[in-house]
Formats: structure tokens, C-alpha cells, sequence
């Protein structure tokens, strides 16, 4: 009898301890098992899949069922990706990728809000995985997080106006992603009415395309923007079939041809084409979102972003939208391109001045050249002036300028509140700077981001300081999530909307815009050249 109650005992200890350390759920396709973290804090779910491929470069479908319990420890999942300098990404080329991570609190009952994490990387590379965004700084304070995989770079932006590329399916698959969470994350311990979806660099401008697709009205209320935008060459292509050719001549094929492109992309090996891709400038922005011109049965992009956020046909949803002082010093973290860049200039190239987001005759781009030249390039008598000019050309043409309008459009084309935000805080967590190894006291891109999240895959060394800004950012980040605005209890303090602009510092202050100057300047040529704006005499390019 002793022997007997011993054993039941210690099983009855065992199943007791094996609950603790996992959590079944059901969701449409079948139970999925998520596991207790090392810290204990959260049950983490990884990845399960919320889609799968139905062509190379269509939109996807939904999965399949399956029987059992599904073991949802996968945490090292990455979308095909060419290997670059990025501490955020890994190369692979594992196209059955599309999955998402759901982190859920252990110490709470109540239904909780959801934030939806899309990764940056220039729609080129990147990855959900916990490795890179450790979620625990959120999760304390009573939030489920989603991180989300989609495909990226020819994979998830090939527009060749045909059936079977007709582009953006990277958004097609985020979409899918919170289809999928408005039909299971309430088996989670989620509000399928509380989604506020968030991202950083071009995960933030994905939120933003969220908003004007009309296939994505009700899969989300809030959106917070770190560091992306529209109107860059960096978030929009209004030419893709041309760069779908360009990089079609890197493996050998020179044609404009759509029909002849799509054989080439569909029977390229992935590692050939992540080779071609790799070879060409900027490359992890080569591939970008575009109007699809073949509409299929759900399109995500029918206009010109402009077009839209200027006419009835969006929908907006209270935002945050920010950026770093310095943006573009992040450039010369793309080796390859910057010292190409610098070589050029140094020896009179000024093509290298030429923005893929313009559309200029030959005489105008020989103005736009030496504007551009006058502007920037000065004085190009060493590396260091020529690096100068470029990066804070990028910071202009590819996050101050582009973010003022488009702010300016969004908020005045709606009724919802706008929050902004320049990230000024310098300490030991600020990765672009880390990685950039700048004396400048700036920030640049990345520098809040590890605010908000732990880097398991090199951890980051934290002082005072640094857990104050922590706790003050990511309380405004799940506080706007919870209730819409970033300070509910006005009597702490409150974080005015749109005009203006907060500065996270130690000691929160309202700042005036960054070179209001120089975003006029950016502004002046868009609205002249901007290759998605019509224009009578835009032909002989």
C-alpha cells in the first residue's frame, strides 16, 4: 500500500510539474503545445503556421489540419533571405516559412490585448524568431505578442502583372497572419477586437500598407510605426517589372518580357536568385511593394499610396509613428553599396545621385544630379565628407521627408489621434549605434527597438538608465494598445497627438520636427519627380 501511494504521489507531483511546463490549446487546425520560457514569465508558441505556399510568388492559403498536438517549439524559422551584415537576419532558403510566434502571460486569466510584431529588414531579410526579438519587456505588462514570418525580398514582392506573380505577396501573407489571429487568438487568452499591429523599418511600413487595403479593414485597431514609411525608395516601386528585369540580367537574361521573367523566377533555385539578388545595390530593399495591375479575386494594393491616403478609400486607425535623429547613418552598415557609393562620387559619377523613386527626363536628371551634388557633396575630398553626404541624403529622402508628408496626410485625412515621437535616448541597448560605431550624438535606425525587446543572440548590456527608458517606452507601447492613446491617466502626464512631437529621453520633452529644412527640400522634388505622380511630360526617361 505504501509502495502504491508513493507512486501514485509522484505521479500525480510529475503531472502536476508537466502542466507547469507546457500549454495546450485548440486552434482551426488542430491542438498546438506552447512551453514555459527560462524565465517563467510567458508559455511561448513557435512556429505554428498560419499559411502555406500556393505558388512561389501568389498569395497563400490556409494550412492544412492536422492531427495530435502540434509541438510549436520551432524558434529558428527564416523566410529565404540572401546572408547579409544584419544582426537581424540569417540566410535561408526554407520557403515553407510561413509562420508566427504567440507569447502568452502565465499569471493572468482575463482576455488580454494582442500586438502583432512585424520584423524590419527592407522587406529584403529578417526574421520573427525569438532569438532576435525576446518578448518578456512587453509581456510584463499583461499583453500577448505575435511575431509574424512572411516572405521577403523577389519572394514576396515579384511584380510581374501576371496571375502567378502579381506582387505583394509578403502583405498578402501578414494579411493571412491576422486572419489567422482573428479566428484562433481568443483560444490564446487574446481579443480578437483589441489588435494593434506594430513594426519597426519596414515591418512599420507594412503596418501602414495594412491601413490601406481595403481586404484588411477589421483585422486590426491600432498601428505604432518605428522608423518606416511610404514615398521611399525603400517602401515603394512604381516600376517592378524593370527591376524585375534588372536582376533577371544577373542570371543571365535580359528581357522585359513578363512571360519570359516569370519562367526564369520559377525555375531560378532559390540560392541562384538570393545570389542575383545579393549582387545589386541596396539589395535588401530591391524588391518592395507595388500596384498590382493583375487583380486577382483578394488584391491588396489597387493605387499609389499617395492616391489613396488622399481620397476616402483607406482606413485609418489611431497611430504612433517616430524615428530616430539620424536615420541614415544606418547606410553604412550596407558595405558593399556605401563604399560603391563613395568610389562613384569621389570620381565625378554623379548617377549615383539617380533615385529609383524618381521619374526624370535626361535633362532633368542632370539638374537633379547637380542640385543634389550642391546640396550634399560640397566638398568630396575625403571618404569621410562623401559618407557625410550620403548619409544624410538617406536621411531626407528615406525617413524625414517621406515621414513629415506622409504623417501630415494621414492625420489630416482622418479623425483619429496621431501620436509622434524622435527616439533621443543614447545608451548601451542603442544597436544602430553599436553596430554603426558612431561618435555623432545621435541615434540612428534600431536604437529604440531593444527598449522594447531582449536580443537573446547577443545580448545587450542594460544599466539604470537604460531600465527606465524600458519601462517608459514599453508602458506608452501596450498602454496605446490597451486603450488608444499612449497616457490614459492624464493626471501622470499626457502625450499629446499630432502636431506634436515627443522626444524619449530621460526627461520627455516636446521637440520641434527634425530639419524641417530638409524635408521641405526632399518634398519639392517628390511632388516635382516622384515616379508615381502623373505628370504631362514624364515619358523620355
Amino acid at each position: 500500500m505504501a509502495y502504491s501511494q508513493t507512486f501514485i504521489l509522484c505521479f500525480l507531483f510529475y503531472f502536476v510539474f508537466a502542466i507547469e511546463k507546457s500549454k495546450v490549446v485548440d486552434t482551426s487546425q488542430g491542438k498546438v503545445e506552447g512551453f514555459l520560457a527560462a524565465n517563467e514569465l510567458y508559455y511561448e508558441f513557435c512556429g505554428i503556421r498560419y499559411a502555406i505556399l500556393k505558388g512561389r510568388y501568389e498569395a497563400p492559403e490556409d494550412p492544412p489540419s492536422h492531427d495530435g498536438i502540434f509541438k510549436a517549439d520551432n524558434r529558428y524559422v527564416f523566410c529565404p533571405q540572401f546572408p547579409s551584415n544584419d544582426v537581424l537576419s540569417a540566410p535561408s532558403e526554407d520557403e515553407d516559412c510561413l509562420i508566427l510566434n504567440i507569447y502568452v502571460p502565465n499569471f493572468t486569466n482575463t482576455t488580454l490585448p494582442v500586438m502583432v510584431y512585424l520584423h524590419g529588414g527592407d522587406f529584403g531579410v529578417g526574421s520573427s524568431s525569438p532569438v532576435f526579438y525576446g518578448p518578456h519587456y512587453l509581456i510584463s505588462h499583461e499583453v500577448i505578442v505575435v511575431t509574424v514570418n512572411f516572405r521577403l525580398n523577389a519572394l514576396g514582392f515579384l511584380n510581374l502583372g501576371v496571375k502567378e506573380a502579381p506582387g505583394n505577396a509578403g502583405l498578402k501573407d501578414i494579411r493571412a497572419a491576422l486572419r489567422w489571429i482573428q479566428e484562433n487568438i481568443e483560444s490564446f487568452g487574446g481579443d480578437p477586437d483589441n489588435v494593434t499591429v506594430f513594426g519597426q523599418g519596414s515591418g512599420g511600413t507594412a503596418a501602414i500598407y495594412l491601413t490601406l487595403s481595403q481586404s484588411c479593414n477589421g483585422l486590426f485597431k491600432k498601428i505604432i510605426c518605428q522608423s518606416g514609411t511610404l514615398f521611399s525608395p525603400k517602401s515603394f516601386d512604381a516600376n517592378p517589372l524593370a527591376t524585375a528585369s534588372q536582376v533577371a540580367k544577373s542570371l543571365g537574361v535580359n528581357t522585359l518580357d513578363p512571360e519570359e521573367l516569370l519562367n526564369i523566377y520559377t525555375d531560378v533555385p532559390i540560392s541562384k536568385l538570393e545570389e542575383a539578388i545579393g549582387k545589386q545595390m541596396n539589395g535588401k530593399s530591391v524588391f518592395v511593394p507595388s500596384v498590382e495591375n493583375y487583380l486577382d479575386s483578394d488584391p491588396f494594393l489597387c493605387d499609389i499610396p499617395l492616391n489613396i491616403l488622399t481620397s476616402d478609400n483607406f482606413n485609418p486607425v489611431p497611430a504612433v509613428f517616430g524615428l530616430n535623429t539620424v536615420e541614415g547613418l544606418a547606410c553604412t552598415l550596407d558595405y558593399f553599396t556605401i563604399t560603391s557609393q563613395i568610389d562613384r562620387m569621389k570620381n565625378e559619377d554623379l548617377s549615383v545621385l539617380d533615385q529609383r523613386s524618381f521619374n526624370a527626363t535626361k535633362d532633368e536628371k542632370i539638374e537633379i544630379r547637380d542640385l543634389l551634388k550642391d546640396t550634399y557633396f560640397a566638398n568630396i575630398s575625403t571618404d569621410e565628407n562623401v559618407l557625410g553626404g550620403f548619409i544624410n541624403m538617406n536621411s531626407d529622402f528615406n525617413y524625414v521627408g517621406p515621414m513629415s508628408l506622409f504623417v501630415e496626410l494621414y492625420a489630416n485625412n482622418s479623425d483619429v489621434d496621431v501620436y509622434q515621437y524622435i527616439f533621443n535616448h543614447i545608451g548601451y541597448r542603442n544597436l544602430g549605434r553599436l553596430l554603426t560605431n558612431t561618435s555623432l550624438p545621435a541615434t540612428t535606425n534600431m536604437d529604440e527597438l531593444f527598449y522594447l525587446f531582449e536580443l537573446e543572440r547577443l545580448p545587450l548590456p542594460i544599466n539604470e538608465d537604460d531600465a527606465r527608458i524600458i519601462t517608459f517606452l514599453t508602458m506608452m507601447w501596450t498602454n496605446f494598445a490597451k486603450y488608444g492613446t499612449p497616457t490614459p491617466e492624464k493626471s501622470n502626464g499626457e502625450w499629446l497627438p499630432y502636431p506634436q512631437n515627443l522626444a524619449i529621453t530621460l526627461e520627455p520633452q516636446y521637440v520641434a520636427p527634425l530639419t524641417p529644412d530638409r524635408a521641405q527640400f526632399w518634398r519639392s522634388l517628390y511632388f516635382k519627380y516622384g515616379a508615381e505622380i502623373e505628370r504631362e511630360n514624364d515619358s523620355d526617361s
